[in-house]
């Protein structure tokens, strides 16, 4: 199958598994690849994968592409905002502590650690220098990640982004919104694969988070590697953190997850999750 020869080639050629991806949306995402490059022939693809090396590098961008926005589902971010953020800023002071740690997990363009990033500095505002915040935010594809670095977007990014934000926060230029410097310097990208091994993104030193956001990205996974995927991001949280999914995603698989024993033989800690938004107990 033309499929298994591709994921072959690209473990083979990049390193990555996509055994565990969903085959049926392997198969679309490989077909319109395809279209896109007037190629209907199976055995034409493969010897243009062989002959091409930056079409290893294309397919992946096909494959791992995600649809995105600022404050993407205004609700959930107003609960994130009122309900998450607020009580533990509270939280932390009432501890003396002044450490903000978030993974934006499945990053793409950059739109949700930003608007993670908008949301600590609205609600801090005088306070933020006092804070040490850290925002990671990762992802398998470059493009992606070459886009959210230079934090530059189309106004159909910003359909659910307030006026007084847009206002604060971006600068239009040419009928494109730029990110501020001071809200680009809180986030810093890197690419991992979410189903690799690796516990947390190798730039963010400490592996524990308070707040981890995996969105509309499970979706694209088996249910082996979706619970695989769960076990290392709920294994991230720190004892009374938070993990956000996606509203499509099924909040069930969280609790095959509670109870199972850690390397050191001490149970998982359920994590808060919202959209599903759930808080470790």
């Amino acid at each position: 199958m033309l499929v298994d020869r591709v994921m072959a080639e690209l473990l083979r050629s990049r390193g990555i598994d996509l055994s565990g991806y969903r085959r049926s949306m392997l198969e679309r995402r490989l077909e319109a690849r395809m279209a896109a490059l007037g190629i209907s022939d199976p055995d034409a693809y493969l010897d243009r994968l062989a002959s091409d090396p930056a079409e290893h590098d294309r397919i992946i961008e096909a494959i791992s592409i995600n649809v995105t926005s600022f404050f993407r589902n205004p609700v959930v971010w107003e609960i994130l905002a009122q309900s998450v953020l607020r009580p533990m800023i509270e939280e932390k002071l009432a501890a003396r502590q002044r450490e903000i740690r978030v993974w934006s997990a499945g990053c793409a363009s950059g739109e949700e650690a930003y608007s993670v990033a908008i949301l600590l500095h609205e609600i801090l505002r005088s306070e933020l220098s006092s804070w040490k915040l850290h925002i990671f935010a990762t992802d398998l594809s470059e493009e992606a990640l070459r886009t959210a670095t230079q934090a530059v977007y189309p106004r159909e990014r910003m359909e659910n982004t307030r006026l007084g934000i847009l206002d604060q926060y971006f600068t239009v230029k040419n009928g494109l919104y730029e990110l501020r410097p001071f809200v680009r310097r809180m986030v810093w990208f890197s690419r991992d694969d979410l189903t690799s091994s690796r516990a947390a993104p190798a730039e963010s030193v400490y592996g524990t988070f308070d707040l981890v956001l995996c969105r509309n990205v499970l979706i694209y996974f088996a249910r082996p590697l979706q619970e695989r995927v769960l076990d290392k991001l709920t294994r991230s949280i720190v004892q009374g953190g938070y993990l956000v999914l996606g509203e499509s995603e099924v909040l069930e698989l969280l609790s095959n997850l509670v109870d199972r024993p850690r390397s050191g033989g001490d149970p998982v800690d359920e994590p808060n999750a919202l959209e599903h938004v759930h808080q470790e107990l």
